[in-house]
């Protein structure tokens, strides 16, 4: 090969534009919060309804179903729709002897729905007056669909706020997300209160409802 050929191909390799490998994003993983608070508009109230017979389950079973339509009537009667009054659970147990309790014994629990919440005190009332015990309220959303939707958009504002921070203090800036899931949408439990502890008239602070969402959120970021 003519050495002036040589040094042409020399030259072009030269002047021919090597690729520079791409920078590797910077992976930021967080995770944000998002808190929404609202005045609730239900109140749910549990109970529970318990009787014995020493000798016979059917003679239990007919006292327990006695009871509960007398409860269910009061509540009615406290304003509640009869669909609203549901039962829970329903359980008939015996205990042979030589127990100190030998016998049947019928155990029920029941929930009500209190759509306007500023009857839950009379509920309440209603229902141990007719013989409920182990009463238990809770006061929340109807719907919580919204109030999840505004955590959940916060919860994002707050990751990608707190990506946005390490990122410039790493000198980088954030490029777009690699990966995100949802967290958990959390509501306070309802709170117990022992029947004989409830005195009529019975009333309530019920306060605000409050809603959180959090996420995790893998940031990418660059120079």
């Amino acid at each position: 090969m003519p050495a002036y050929f040589s040094a042409f191909l020399i030259g072009l390799l030269l002047l021919s534009p090597v690729p520079i490998a791409a920078a590797v994003p910077t992976h930021i993983s967080v995770t944000g919060t998002g808190t929404v608070s609202l005045p609730p508009d239900e109140a749910t109230v549990t109970g529970t309804i318990e009787t014995y017979d020493g000798h016979n389950a059917s003679t239990a079973v007919g006292q327990n179903a006695d009871l509960y339509d007398r409860i269910a009537a009061a509540v009615v009667a406290a304003g509640v729709a009869r669909a609203d009054i549901t039962l829970s659970s329903y359980n008939v147990s015996y205990n042979p002897p030589p127990s100190d309790r030998s016998g049947f014994t019928v155990y029920r629990s029941f929930r009500i729905a209190v759509r306007a919440i500023g009857r839950a005190g009379n509920v309440v009332d209603a229902a141990t007056g007719a013989g409920a015990t182990q009463i238990g309220v809770s006061f929340g959303l109807h719907d919580s669909s919204i109030a999840t939707e505004r955590a959940l958009q916060r919860a994002v504002a707050d990751a990608t706020a707190r990506a946005t921070a390490i990122a410039s203090a790493a000198h980088l800036h954030v490029i777009g997300i690699a990966q995100i899931s949802a967290g958990y949408v959390q509501i306070p439990q309802p709170m117990p209160v022992m029947a004989m502890a409830v005195r009529a008239p019975t009333t309530f602070d019920n306060g605000n409802t409050t809603v959180t969402q959090t996420v995790s959120i893998e940031f990418l970021a660059k120079p």
